[in-house]
């Protein structure tokens, strides 16, 4: 029997709707209600009432997001669930499908459906079969574990030889209780070689570190240390009850595809998306440790912080006034780490959920600016403990620095003396590393912002949902991050010759001596070495001896025939000073054998004085600077000591500018620093090694500004394959993938760093353009709920090419791109694919959601591989609407090449731009993508796109592999295939399964396949394919769900 919408506009419940369409099968709706409860099933069976409503109920509670337990049929379909014409169709295909009925039902009978009662009693005549019940498998239990340990006096005896053999020192010089480094001369490289040969004799499952290694101070802490590995507890046999399987295989070598290539990257700047921010990230009433340089921005975030209900306590630094109006007042008269130690504990028991460190003040002297930068490193030590016990007990604990370089990390070549405070986001990149329980942010703020903004962008950065990245620059409009991105711009400089004179400091020994002969070999300049190294005669009792155990031996002979009793630390002094002269004599021999001239200043050049005395009968020949001196002395944050900070300060640091002065400035040509990607990236166990390599390329593009003629690089290097580095090192780095680089690869890499074409690298990255150590991220195992301002996008072109009728609607593929996006910054790993993506009632902006709050919740699955993402609005009322919904998988990179065969050549068919003039297509000019129908078989309809891509909020919408502005073209493929083939208007309304395989081109020719899966009175299933020319599948919808809509059919042809 036909139906017309006359009959429709009479159902105005679900429950009117339920008889109506039982009257339609044949079965009154109270013959329905006395159906027996079992009955033999009927070559047609009817449907009953009860069948028809539960669902009802369950198809509106997946299509809208609404529970279920919150639907009673008598709400009105529109007014109280927003369920527009669309969805209404949309609802009603699934219903026919489970309840099949001969009459046709069009959408302008299903528009006079006011209720769910309404629809319900329309398709209770209907008939379907009802689904099966997944099954749920079982999970085994573990199995028990046993214990091994191994004895104290094995480990000591075997620590005591190992010592003694790679030392040279005798076994009967070695006492437990010395320290390995100011007793012995153990460095953070021979403790680990120690602890490879130590672990070959005493296996133990749990891996170990050279960061851990940093904190055993003595040998006895290294024998107690390796005791207790020894007793991890180990695998038990297998139980009768459990399944036996064979024992894992050893590690095999690390293949090239795992281990990071050595090249060259130059540093730059990649936008980032706006961020999204993280609801309910910190306790309510929290405590936030402000502290107070004395700038402006600091007052204001302060500020910011007490309004919103904060417990702010200003850390005031020494010179600074009390500023903050109902804060808790700590200040500090001194720069000693006791002062801040005690004004630190003055917060007792009280748990810091966000530390604020500003190093933003302007007009710092040099001096200044580092004597803060070393304070802010003995600030995070004193947090560290805190910071993470209030991590672990819930909620987020942060700590974030702002500085106010330039927006961009001092890329853009700030005043010299605002360099130090660059260091800054090299403690914070470091930190992460080591604390990966806290949230780390190094905010580089433009001086341009007032201070009321930057307050705003430093809390929209503690607030962020994502933990990366690390470092962020934000000058108001773009917000960028630092990368290794490539090549550096094009640029052409003056040659290096043998007319110039460098000096090298650092230049006697070590990596930056082989780096000079290299120089002297590829150019010949003229080379001044400066060390500490002091050159005089060798002492007799060395003579002919090469082998380290001899010299050592040795010195331990002449110092009892002088009367002196032999330390360890004593011996190493003579043994020292032996081979570092040995060293000095082979640089210069072999420099000059290169045919550069040479000469070697033994000077401190942390003694500016002395550099300058040292320097003054060359300065007017002196055209150029290599300083790659420097120390280490690597520990956790947690244990740094200001001694230790002033070491490593004082060389990288101090060391640069005694040379600097010593110098006339316009005459450098060439300026060349050793810097590392342990600022550049941040590594575990060396925090002011890190710092002040950033300090150290912020100078370097400090100094290109102020000397654009010049060629200035800060290069970055990886570690060395040196003859520092033994196997067991180089182990520890293959774990990790991290190649090391072969002497003779970076020596070349470093003579070919003075070629003119490479003047342009001021800030680069040498070796493997990777971290020496990363942040353990794992997926949330907690839901999350991000929050983001839709409203901003209205003018947006994505949105505002996205108009029906005459509002503006959020594409549907913008929605998705915000689920994948926001999963992947959350977890920080690449989402792969998407599954069941449901659009529940489409975003448009036409003053209906005026004051809505967007918000996307993350619901991980207790696997920890997925997670149930749903973007809703809530209203000013509290009213809560839902959007969208989406399961989103992260690490699931999909397999293998996937390719579609027979596909036409770009560049045949005909123009497909008519699709956007006749109604087929609605899309704005932004959005026109569709080129050229190549084919356009019910079968297969093949579409030749081509589109600039859409990244609005910078990127904020898009995702690794996905863009929203390309995307949609599979979506407008599928419509012009529903308008073709079935003469309607539709709009999609969900996707079944989204695989990404690649990005999809950004205005660059693809191809997109459409294919029908199903089809059914209201609308159909596709499957779309993004292809590459060559057939290579970029990313397939499939199960794209179609409604048709013949209603917008003007709508769309008006556009």
């Amino acid at each position: 029997t036909p139906v017309g919408p006359e009959q429709l506009a009479e159902l105005r419940t679900l429950n009117e709707i339920v008889g109506f369409v039982l009257e339609l099968g044949g079965t009154s709706p109270a013959d329905a209600a006395q159906e027996p409860a079992t009955t033999t099933a009927p070559a047609a069976p009817t449907a009953t009432s009860g069948d028809v409503t539960a669902a009802l109920l369950d198809i509106v509670a997946q299509k809208t997001g609404y529970p279920a337990d919150m639907l009673d049929l008598a709400m009105d379909v529109e007014a109280d669930l927003g369920i527009d014409s669309i969805k209404r169709v949309e609802i009603m295909g699934v219903l026919q499908e489970q309840f099949p009925s001969p009459t046709p039902v069009g959408p302008e009978q299903l528009a006079e459906l006011r209720t769910l009662g309404d629809i319900a009693d329309f398709v209770t005549g209907l008939t379907g079969t009802p689904a099966p019940a997944p099954s749920t498998p079982s999970t085994p239990a573990p199995a028990a574990t046993a214990t091994t340990t191994a004895s104290p006096a094995d480990v000591t005896a075997a620590l005591l030889d190992i010592v003694a053999q790679k030392t040279g020192y005798p076994a009967d010089m070695l006492d437990l209780a010395m320290d390995v480094e100011a007793d012995l001369g153990i460095d953070s490289i021979k403790r680990v070689e120690i602890m490879g040969v130590l672990q070959e004799q005493f296996p133990s499952p749990t891996p170990v570190g050279p960061e851990q290694l940093a904190e055993l101070r003595t040998l006895g802490d290294i024998a107690d240390f390796v005791t207790g590995l020894t007793g991890t507890p180990a695998p038990a046999p297998n139980t009768p009850s459990t399944p036996s399987t064979p024992a894992p295989a050893a590690p095999a070598e690390p293949s090239p595809a795992t281990t990071a290539p050595i090249g060259r990257g130059h540093a730059g700047l990649v936008e980032l998306p706006l961020p999204d921010r993280l609801v309910d990230a910190y306790p309510q009433g929290a405590t936030a440790l402000v502290v107070d340089d004395g700038s402006e921005v600091a007052e204001a975030t302060a500020a910011r912080l007490a309004a919103a209900g904060w417990q702010v306590r200003a850390l005031r630094l020494p010179g600074v006034p009390q500023r903050f109006a109902g804060a808790t007042d700590l200040p500090l008269t001194g720069w000693g780490a006791t002062e801040l130690s005690s004004r630190l504990e003055e917060l007792g028991d009280e748990k810091v959920h966000l530390a604020v460190v500003f190093a933003a003040a302007d007009g710092l002297p040099w001096a200044e600016g580092v004597r803060r930068l070393a304070h802010t490193l003995l600030v995070a030590k004193h947090l560290v403990a805190p910071l993470t016990s209030a991590a672990r007990a819930g909620h987020r604990a942060a700590f974030v620095t702002v500085t106010r370089l330039d927006g961009s990390f001092g890329l853009s070549g700030v005043a010299e003396d605002a360099a130090p405070a660059g260091g800054v986001g090299g403690l914070v990149k470091t930190l992460a590393v080591e604390a990966p329980e806290l949230f780390c942010r190094a905010v580089d703020l433009a001086p341009g912002l007032g201070a009321a903004e930057a307050a705003e962008l430093v809390l929209q950065e503690a607030q962020d949902a994502a933990p990366a990245p690390v470092q962020v620059g934000r000058d108001g409009g773009r917000r960028v991050a630092l990368t290794p991105a490539g090549d550096a711009p094009a640029a052409t400089g003056a040659a290096l010759t043998a007319d110039d004179l460098l000096v090298v400091t650092g230049g006697g020994r070590g990596i930056t001596a082989r780096c000079a002969v290299a120089l002297a070999r590829a150019h010949r300049p003229g080379l001044l070495l400066l060390g500490r190294t002091a050159l005089g005669e060798e002492p007799a009792w060395a003579h002919g001896l090469t082998d380290a155990a001899a010299l050592k031996a040795a010195a331990v002979a002449h110092l009892k025939a002088s009367g002196e009793k032999p330390t360890p630390k004593r011996v190493e002094q003579l043994y020292g000073a032996v081979v570092g002269e040995r060293e000095v004599r082979r640089t210069l021999a072999d420099i000059r054998a290169a045919g550069s001239e040479v000469e070697y200043l033994a000077v401190d050049i942390t003694d500016a004085s002395a550099t300058a005395a040292a320097l003054a009968p060359y300065r007017e020949r002196i055209t150029g600077l290599v300083h790659g001196a420097g120390v280490l002395a690597d520990q956790l944050i947690a244990a740094k000591k200001a001694a230790e900070i002033e070491r490593v300060f004082s060389v990288k640091l101090g060391g640069l500018r005694s040379v600097v002065a010593a110098l006339e400035a316009r005459r450098l040509r060439h300026v060349v620093l050793f810097s590392s990607v342990a600022g550049f990236f941040g590594n575990r166990g060396q925090s002011d090694y890190a710092m002040a390599n950033e300090v150290l390329n912020a100078w370097a593009a400090s100094f290109k500004g102020r000397h654009p003629e010049a060629h200035v690089s800060s290069l970055n290097w990886g570690a060395w394959d040196s003859g520092m580095v033994s196997p067991q090192i180089k182990a520890v780095f293959e774990e990790r993938g991290i190649a090391l680089i072969p002497e003779d690869t970076g020596t070349r890499l470093f003579a070919e760093q003075f070629d003119p074409e490479r003047s342009g690298d001021v800030v680069t990255v040498l070796g493997p353009t990777t971290p020496l150590s990363v942040r353990e991220d794992a997926a949330p195992a907690a839901p999350a709920v991000l929050e983001r301002d839709l409203h901003a996008l209205a003018a947006d072109p994505l949105v505002a090419d996205h108009v029906i009728g005459d509002a503006p609607v959020l594409p549907a593929a913008a929605a998705l791109g915000w689920a994948a996006g926001a999963v992947e910054r959350l977890t920080g790993r690449t989402v792969a694919r998407v599954r069941d993506f449901t659009v529940h009632k489409g975003v448009v902006f036409d003053g209906g959601l005026e004051g809505a709050r967007f918000r996307l919740a993350v619901d991980p699955t207790p696997d920890g591989a997925e997670a149930d993402v749903r973007i809703v609005s809530e209203g000013a009322d509290g009213t809560v609407r839902p959007h969208y919904a989406a399961r989103v998988q992260w690490g699931a990179a999909a397999g293998g090449t996937v390719r579609v065969s027979g596909l036409p050549a770009l560049g045949g068919g005909r123009d497909a731009r008519g699709l956007y003039e006749d109604g087929t297509l609605f899309h704005g000019p932004s959005l026109r993508g569709l080129r050229r129908v190549l084919e356009s078989a019910e079968a297969r309809l093949v579409v030749e796109c081509e589109l600039a891509e859409h990244r609005p909020q910078g990127g904020a919408l898009a995702s690794e592999r996905y863009a929203p502005g390309t995307a949609d073209l599979l979506l407008q493929a599928a419509l012009v295939w529903m308008r073709r083939h079935r003469d309607t208007a539709s709009l999609p309304m969900g996707v079944a399964d989204v695989e990404l395989f690649e990005a999809l081109p950004d205005g660059e020719p693809f191809l997109v396949v459409a294919e029908p899966v199903s089809v059914n009175g209201t609308g159909a299933t596709l499957t779309v394919t993004a292809c590459a020319a060559d057939g290579r599948v970029l990313a397939r919808f499939s199960g794209v769900s179609l409604v048709s809509t013949p209603q917008l059919a003007a709508k769309f042809a008006g556009r």
